[in-house]
């Protein structure tokens, strides 16, 4: 599906559909990401049909890369205070 073959092999390391696997499951247990965080970042990964998501079979699917920076911005934002998580550094012509 993805140029890198990410849904697969997790498909193949759970023995799931990528739809069926547990969003914690992908997370690295030493991230300590919520489950809110978890199915966010699966979801940038590869959402249901007629969402944007970076593995999406369609090219129009798939968000540019500011709109995913935005997202994963979101999440950092939403955690709380982000306790525990590095702040990424701008983007060129964010700063």
């Amino acid at each position: 599906r993805s140029e890198v073959q990410l849904t697969d092999r997790c498909e193949d390391e759970f023995d799931e559909l990528w739809t069926n696997i547990d969003a914690s499951k992908v997370a690295d247990a030493a991230a300590g990401w919520t489950a809110a965080a978890a199915r966010a970042v699966k979801d940038l990964a590869q959402a249901g049909d007629g969402q944007k998501s970076l593995c999406h079979n369609s090219l129009r699917k798939r968000p540019t890369l500011p709109e995913a920076l935005t997202t994963l911005r979101g999440l950092l934002s939403g955690a709380q205070g982000g306790a525990g998580v590095e702040e990424a550094a701008p983007a060129p012509g964010d700063e």
